[in-house]
């Protein structure tokens, strides 16, 4: 019924601003050293984190529904890490559809000229 009376979102080159580079910075590392190091607590609660943030962006901006969290096995994480750089390139490709290209900086310095323009 929900469905017939809401007006959804979808995706748009404003609103995806930052997105992906949110995706990244707040969950990557996080995955992929919990990994390294097979810890199993860490990469849950990192895994976790990115599924409500991507349950998130869905509801509020139209993107892809995924589903990390059927991926988390224990005894198992490097699939969870192949997995989850899987769903960062298929949110990437949210960002390809609008036209957004991802913001990138090579030096802290850059990084910090950009955002303290804004």
């Amino acid at each position: 019924m929900c469905d017939n009376f809401t007006v959804k979102s979808a995706p748009t080159f404003d609103n995806l601003r930052g997105t992906y580079e949110e995706l990244w910075c707040n969950y990557r590392n996080k995955i992929l050293n919990s990994v390294i190091t097979n810890d199993a607590s860490y990469v849950f609660l990192s895994v976790y984190g990115a599924q409500g943030y991507l349950d998130e962006m869905a509801l509020e901006k139209g993107t892809k529904k995924f589903d990390l969290m059927q991926y988390f096995d224990a005894s198992n994480l490097p699939v969870m890490k192949e997995k989850f750089l899987e769903v960062m390139d298929e949110y990437l490709d949210e960002y390809d559809k609008v036209g957004r290209e991802v913001e990138r900086f090579t030096t802290f310095e850059q990084l910090y000229a950009h955002y303290m323009n804004h």
